[in-house]
Parts: structure tokens; C-alpha cells; sequence
């Protein structure tokens, strides 16, 4: 079987998440050639074709987030909600900076809005902007305070995270697949792939603010300039 992965961070979890044994990389990127077509087919108006164009490229590469929150989108301007929502939910374990978490828990957001779980909706647009800002989240939560009026409430950090796991959902990145890109980071490094092991260290260091992976990134970043 043959993949379009080429970094190390997306080996590491293609080889946990998926399948480690029975691939070969693809020397075309075969995923960047169906999310183009879907782009134009989006354009287009043709949000169907868009769907299949990026759910092609996602059998491509099954481990980019990009590629789940375009199929996101395209289930949400369909009204398959039950897609969205599967879709969103799988698409956690590769969550690999604050933005694409802050993207999940908007995700989640719509689908339990359109669900009429107004304060759940509510606690997860502002649960997304505590990992990043995003101008919708702060539309969806003016609608939600106009439109409810006292029927919800702003819950603090303790509360919303209560409200979240109360529903499963996870509060925070996957620590298997920080655990990954860690482990992706130390290999590159090992083999002198010194960009690569950065980039895997920054994508931990972005969602936990490690002061040890700071201290890795910065001493990789020296060896660079070297």
C-alpha cells in the first residue's frame, strides 16, 4: 500500500495510528493532487465532489488534520451531521498544534449547537479559545448569549471541563500522539534531520509549553546555526 507521508512526525503516527507494517511512501503526493481538485470543485459550488476529492486525499494521508477539518466543513455545508461529528471525533488523535485543537472544539461546537445543546456548545466555542483565537468562535458565542439569553450561563475553566468529560470529550491533546512526536523528534535528530526534529519538538512544545522541550528546541536551533 502506498502513502503520501513524508515527514517523520506523520510516520510516527501513521505507524501507531494506522497501519506499521504494509506501506511504501509514494514518490507523487497523491493527497495534495485530490485536496487541489477538491478546492476547485469547492469554488465551484460542487461541495459533493469537494467531500469525495478530500476523503481521496485523506486515503492518501489518513494522519494530516488539515485534510479531516476540510472533510469536516464539507459534511457541515452538506448538513451531515453525523459525519461531521465522526469525523471530528477521529480527528483528535492528530491534533498536533493549539490551532487544530482550538479547531476541534469549535467543530464540536457547531455539532452540539445544530444538536440544541446550546450550553455545551457554549462551553466548547470558549474552551477552543483558551488554545487559540478564532473570530467565529467569538460570533457563535455572541449568537449563543443573544439568542438564549439567561438560559445559559459563561461556566468557569472548572466547570467547562467538567461539562466535557461529562460528554467524553477530551480536554486536552492525545498524550499518545505527544508522546509520538516526541519520539518522532528524538529519531530525526539522531539522524541528523535537524528541521524535521524541531519542527516535531515545536509541535509539543506548542501544546504543552514544556520548559524542557524549549530547551531541546533551542539547542537544535543552535546546532543549525553552527
Amino acid at each position: 500500500m502506498k502513502v503520501s507521508i513524508y515527514h517523520i512526525s506523520e510516520i510516527f503516527l501513521y505507524e501507531y495510528y494506522i497501519n506499521k507494517f504494509d506501506y511504501e511512501i509514494s514518490d507523487e503526493d497523491l493527497a495534495l493532487k485530490h485536496i487541489n481538485e477538491a478546492v476547485l470543485e469547492e469554488q465551484k459550488g460542487n461541495i459533493d465532489l469537494a467531500l469525495q476529492e478530500y476523503i481521496n486525499a485523506h486515503l492518501e494521508n489518513p494522519v494530516r488534520y488539515d485534510i479531516y477539518n476540510n472533510i469536516i466543513r464539507c459534511c457541515r455545508q452538506l448538513n451531515d451531521l453525523e459525519g461531521m461529528y465522526n469525523y471530528t471525533l477521529e480527528s483528535h488523535k492528530f491534533c498536533c498544534t493549539r490551532a487544530e485543537l482550538a479547531s476541534f472544539y469549535r467543530n464540536l461546537g457547531y455539532y452540539y449547537l445544530e444538536k440544541y445543546n446550546p450550553q455545551l456548545s457554549l462551553d466548547l466555542y470558549r474552551y477552543s479559545k483558551l488554545f487559540y483565537e478564532n473570530e467565529n468562535a467569538d460570533h457563535e458565542i455572541e449568537f449563543l448569549k443573544e439568542a438564549m439569553k439567561d438560559s445559559i450561563k459563561d461556566n468557569d475553566l472548572d466547570s467547562i471541563q467538567y461539562s466535557l468529560n461529562s460528554q467524553n470529550i477530551p480536554v486536552m491533546a492525545d498524550r499518545i500522539t505527544l508522546a509520538l512526536l516526541y519520539k518522532a523528534g528524538e529519531e530525526a535528530a539522531t539522524e541528523g534531520a535537524i528541521n524535521q526534529a524541531i519542527d516535531c519538538y515545536k509541535m509539543v512544545y506548542d501544546l504543552t509549553y514544556d520548559d524542557d522541550v524549549k530547551g531541546i528546541i533551542n539547542n537544535l536551533t543552535n546546532k543549525l546555526e553552527e
